[in-house]
């Protein structure tokens, strides 16, 4: 932890009240995903606020799940993708290969099955992940992130969902080191100078839609490292393979990866985990608000990430996604409001035929 962290935490404990945070497309980069807002704030509710604006908000509908292994890397697998289709089936191959790869992964697995089946879904989180012991590790993936979204915003949805929950609560002692970040106002980075009625803007477990996600957020907390690390180790991997010239890797799959990761912190510690604040929709007076500062804080998390970065690791800076606007972030909620809309029409990367 920085210095300066060590000194704003023992401040926050000090002050223990609880608080809570309030909070155009750009034509140089392709539109990409807020990942954290789907995370248990619920799509649902992102499909009811595309009601509100006037379109019909879409059905839930869930194809057949049916568990097999159609594509397989060692002990991980896809149970259910289509190998019809070239870029389902490459999508996925990549997938296995960089979670095969990983080593905070496979220390978690520890010679476990991990079984990732698809699922038509638009109201849950793109990705939930559950460990159930000896039985193995189970993903269930909505397919319309596989279908719409590059490698870099696949994995990171995935550093997430493995880093800041099952992951981090199989580390040991875990419960004990978190129980000092647990019911405490941390400041938000990137918003200390900002004035505030309660002294300084603050993320806090009490407050929070889900006390893991704001455990996972800030600095130096034991949970944010494995999803931090979890997340660079990563982009170790895309930068190898882009390196390497392997069949479709870029370096912006590192880039990709990076913005996920600042984005889904940025958003969790700026809004306290309530992130359809930032909502562009229809009577959301603070959203303009809200989107200034997750955009002031995604920058501060990636000046941060890149202090921190040890001399091996420097060759990811230059990939380092550039400095988010305000517009960026409102681009952003635009692009994941679509693309849940158009997850309800299709999923032709399932294939549950016998």
């Amino acid at each position: 932890m920085h210095a300066r962290d060590e000194a704003r935490a023992r401040d926050a404990v000090s002050r223990r009240a609880p608080l809570s945070g309030p909070t155009a497309d750009t034509a140089t980069r392709p539109a990409h995903e807020l990942l954290s807002l789907q995370s248990r704030a619920g799509n649902a509710n992102v499909a009811r606020m595309l009601g509100q604006e006037g379109r019909p908000a879409p059905a839930v509908q869930r194809a057949p799940v049916v568990q097999r292994n159609k594509l397989l890397n060692g002990n991980i697998s896809f149970t259910n993708v289509s190998l019809k289709f070239p870029e389902s089936q490459g999508k996925a191959t990549r997938v296995l290969e960089l979670l095969s790869a990983n080593t905070a992964i496979k220390s978690f697995l520890n010679g476990r099955t991990c079984r990732i089946t698809l699922e038509k879904r638009t109201s849950q989180a793109p990705a939930d992940v559950v460990d159930k012991g000896a039985d193995g590790v189970f993903v269930t993936m909505a397919a319309y992130y596989l279908e719409n979204y590059d490698i870099g915003y696949i994995v990171g949805m995935l550093c997430h969902e493995f880093g800041i929950h099952p992951m981090a609560a199989a580390a040991p002692n875990m419960r004990d080191e978190e129980d000092a970040f647990r019911s405490v106002p941390f400041p938000v980075p990137g918003l200390e100078d900002k004035p505030h009625p309660d002294g300084f803007a603050s993320m806090n477990t009490d407050a929070a839609k889900q006390a893991d996600h704001v455990l996972g957020a800030i600095p130096g907390s034991p949970r944010y490292t494995i999803y931090r690390d979890l997340t660079l180790e990563m982009a170790d991997l895309l930068l190898r393979d882009a390196r390497n010239k392997a069949p479709g890797a870029r370096e912006q799959d590192v880039t990709d990866l990076i913005d996920c990761f600042l984005m889904d912190v940025a958003s969790i510690a700026a809004t306290n985990d309530n992130r359809l604040r930032g909502m562009p929709v229809l009577g959301n007076s603070e959203g303009p608000a809200i989107r200034q500062d997750i955009a002031s804080v995604y920058n501060a998390y990636k000046s941060r990430l890149a202090d921190d970065l040890s001399e091996q690791r420097h060759p990811i800076k230059p990939l380092f996604p550039p400095e988010k606007t305000p517009e960026a972030v409102k681009a952003d909620f635009n692009t994941l409001l679509g693309r849940i809309t158009k997850g309800a029409f299709r999923a032709w990367s399932i294939d549950n035929s016998d």
